[in-house]
């Protein structure tokens, strides 16, 4: 038994990152003793909405060494793989999905779930192993985020925004997302602006009913003006979710969406109809859904490459560290289980141990996000063209790609891979 003291952990932010962690904190087999884990969350319930997401490559690894594989595979969204659709709706092209669970070089992952249904499992996760395991404490507060830090030699001081009394924690992590607050505590020598990169893309996601003549397909449908609609099944195969999104032509900030993003919810519908109108497939009844959605969402679409992730006794990861677009929540897992294995090795709590088990997560990890972590060259834009024309030139392409069978080799390409980059060993 080890006489050393439990680690103190905060945890900022209770999305896919912040709840992985916890987890893996709580059950990783090296770390004794247990750590003393809080996990604040701004959002005064737990968010357990969103759309498709899917895990590839060394994240797969990871969650069949957390006993999740087949929990998550039962949750999965039921997508069968990807259409283009043109106007009529007719089929331009079909890419299905892969069943091969280590290459996962198809478009639709066999671990495609939606994200509400992996954070609440996450969630559920946490309370059973706290129920089952005596030893784990972890207090997650909701309605609760952080206002101050201050390190010093022996941990870090943090004050609160309501729930909690100011406490001293070893480990600080930052796991609240592309605009993270406490990204900003942490590195005050650079600001937001200077790390979130735009790509010049804004998607609304929103759920609707599933009709009888929806499919079991990605369906991917574009019109001009860099306007894209998609579709996707859910498990439960009475619902779709529906995404609209806009592309500009160059990786840009839009002042005008910009200010209809922070108005809310009526503005970016309101707007979102207006741009929509009358661009064919099946636009008009999704509006019509729209209106009357209550699990609404906009924002854009960007990336943060933060230029280091650890100092001192504090930490980023998952979007607060590398936001990107298709591999972000494999990329969370990574981190969780990397950090968590890193600091297991700690011998005691001192500055110097804690601060070199995050740098050691920092190098190992940030290997393969250089590796990967970049858009596909041309990407968003290339996909979605501004004009008819390029729209028809795109779908001859795809049609291409189709015949020749190329998309087996393009689609594993900038994806995390176990073959480039393998998960430590950590003693599970």
């Amino acid at each position: 038994m080890s006489t050393q003291k439990p680690l103190s952990i905060l945890i900022s932010g209770g999305g896919i990152a912040g709840s992985t962690l916890a987890l893996v904190l709580a059950r990783q087999p090296s770390l004794d003793p247990k750590p003393i884990i809080t996990l604040v969350e701004r959002s005064p319930t737990p968010r357990t909405t969103g759309q498709a997401v899917d895990l590839r490559g060394p994240a797969v690894k990871a969650i069949r060494l957390l006993g999740l594989e087949k929990k998550i595979k039962d949750r999965h969204t039921s997508e069968l793989g990807m259409r283009f659709i043109n106007p009529g709706g007719k089929t331009i092209a079909q890419f299905d999905a892969s069943g091969d669970s280590e290459k996962q070089s198809g478009p639709t992952s066999e671990f495609e779930i939606l994200r509400g249904d992996l954070a609440q499992l996450l969630l559920d996760e946490v309370e059973e192993t706290k129920k089952s395991n005596p030893e784990v404490k972890i207090n997650i507060v909701y309605g609760e985020s952080i206002q101050s830090l201050d390190e010093q030699e022996d941990g870090v001081t943090v004050g609160f925004n309501g729930k909690l009394e100011t406490q001293k924690f070893d480990v600080v992590v930052a796991a609240d997302g592309m605009a993270s607050r406490t990204r900003s505590m942490i590195f005050n020598e650079y600001a937001s602006e200077d790390i979130i990169k735009p790509a010049g893309w804004y998607i609304a996601y929103f759920t609707i009913p599933r009709l009888e003549d929806d499919e079991s397909y990605w369906s991917w449908y574009n019109a001009p003006e860099g306007l894209v609609v998609h579709m996707r099944p859910h498990r439960d195969l009475k619902t779709m979710g529906v995404y609209l999104s806009i592309v500009l032509p160059t990786k840009a900030r839009n002042p005008e969406l910009e200010a209809i993003l922070a108005r809310g919810v009526d503005a970016q519908k309101a707007m979102l109809r207006k741009r929509f109108a009358n661009v064919g497939w099946k636009t008009e009844r999704l509006l019509n859904e729209m209106d009357i959605s209550d699990d609404f969402y906009m924002q854009q679409v960007a990336q943060v490459k933060a230029p280091v992730w650890t100092k001192g006794r504090c930490a980023l990861i998952g979007d607060s560290a590398h936001c990107t677009m298709g591999i972000g929540t494999s990329l969370a897992m990574i981190d969780a289980y990397t950090l968590s294995g890193e600091l297991a090795k700690v011998t005691s709590n001192s500055r110097e141990e804690v601060s070199g088990a995050l740098h050691r997560f920092e190098e190992l990890v940030m290997a393969l996000v250089k590796e990967n972590g970049e858009m596909p060259r041309g990407f968003p834009q290339l996909a979605n063209p501004q004009t008819w024309w390029g729209i028809a030139i795109m779908h001859v392409i795809v049609r291409l790609v189709y015949w020749t069978k190329l998309d087996k080799l393009l689609m594993g390409l900038g994806e995390p891979s176990e073959e480039k980059w393998k998960l430590p060993d950590y003693g599970w």
